[in-house]
C-alpha cells in the first residue's frame, strides 16, 4: 500500500534529480511557440526542468535581427509560458544577428 501511495513522488523525485523535462510540459510545443514569436529567426539553447515537484524553469536564446526596444516582449513571453506551459521561472536570451548565426552554447537537442 505504501509503495502504490508513493509511486508517482518517487518518479517525479527521480525526474527532478534527472534534470528531466516535467510530465506535463511538452518542450516541442514551448520550442515552436517560441519560434512563431514576431520577429524571432531562430530558437536554440533551449532548456526545461524542474526545480521543485511544482515548480519550472525555462532558459533560451532567441536569435532576433531586431530585437525590442524595452522589456514588453519579455513580459508578454513569460507571462504566456507561464499561463499555457506553467513554467514559471524564465531565462531568455536575446541575441542579435540572423539564423545563421553559431552560438557557442549547447545545441537545440539538449533539453
Amino acid at each position: 500500500m505504501i509503495v502504490w501511495g508513493t509511486w508517482g513522488l518517487l518518479r517525479e523525485s527521480v525526474n527532478l534529480a534527472m534534470d528531466a523535462v516535467p510530465a506535463g510540459i511538452d518542450p516541442h510545443a514551448v520550442e515552436a511557440y517560441l519560434a512563431g514569436l514576431a520577429g524571432v529567426r531562430a530558437v536554440h539553447d533551449l532548456h526545461i526542468w524542474g526545480m521543485s515537484t511544482t515548480e519550472s524553469a525555462l532558459t533560451v536564446h532567441l536569435v532576433m535581427p531586431h530585437p525590442p526596444a524595452d522589456d514588453r516582449f519579455l513580459h508578454e513571453v513569460g507571462d504566456e509560458l507561464r499561463e499555457h506551459f506553467e513554467i514559471g521561472h524564465i531565462t531568455i536570451q536575446i541575441e542579435h544577428g540572423d539564423a545563421d548565426f553559431s552560438c557557442h552554447q549547447e545545441p537545440a537537442h539538449v533539453v
